[in-house]
């Protein structure tokens, strides 16, 4: 059997890459190893600026629309109508990618996890440099190190560049899914969309996928 690469073009405060994120990885697991998932950044907010009241209601009416889905796990769309809505959504990628130099693949999961969460559900603005910390030191990252990371140059390329590689692909928004480095879905799918998807391109480059593996 061989593998077959998923990239998902995310956000992480995009509710709907968190659907297609869910979605695949429960794909992944039903076929057995079959599929391996990699993230790439995709900041939809890069420059900091205080959203306007249109943009702050459409992000809301996006969490609202990603909440009626059955994986939406609580989410509730407080984020963008509190007090303090992120002025960009750059800083919490960049902490995914501190947050694997410092500790690792298992690390960066962690912090994706806890800032969804956080963000998502509980309405807190990922954006800021002490949330971030906070959620670092609860992940039990080494906060020094971390802080370091998160405030690199280099760190800000390895987001920013795969951001402008997928812009030139025409990748506009998230989440987009490219599937074996050819074939991409934009926007989240049902499962059976991708599980589709995803044989169909197995059955055009004559890889072995099983229909189904059963535990």
């Amino acid at each position: 059997m061989e593998t077959i690469d998923i990239v998902i073009h995310h956000d992480v405060l995009c509710g709907w890459s968190w659907i297609a994120d869910l979605r695949l990885r429960a794909l992944a697991e039903e076929l057995g190893g079959a599929l391996r998932i990699e993230y790439r950044p995709f900041p939809l907010r890069v420059e900091e600026m205080v959203p306007t009241a249109r943009e702050i209601e459409a992000e809301a009416e996006a969490l609202l629309s990603v909440a009626r889905e059955p994986e939406a796990l609580g989410i509730v769309p407080d984020l963008w109508r509190s007090a303090d809505p992120p002025r960009t959504s750059l800083p919490p990628l960049l902490a995914m990618e501190a947050a694997r130099i410092v500790g690792g693949v298992a690390a960066r999961d962690r912090m994706l996890a806890a800032m969804r969460g956080a963000a998502l559900v509980s309405g807190v603005n990922v954006a800021r440099d002490d949330v971030l910390v906070e959620l670092a030191e609860r992940c039990g990252l080494d906060v020094g190190r971390f802080v370091t990371a998160l405030h690199n140059g280099g760190t800000r390329r390895l987001v920013l560049d795969p951001w402008e590689e997928a812009n030139e692909r025409g990748i506009e928004a998230t989440p987009a899914v490219l599937i074996g480095g050819e074939w991409l879905l934009t926007g989240a799918r049902t499962i059976e969309e991708y599980r589709d998807t995803i044989e169909r391109y197995a059955e055009k480059r004559c890889l072995y996928v099983p229909s189904r593996v059963v535990h």
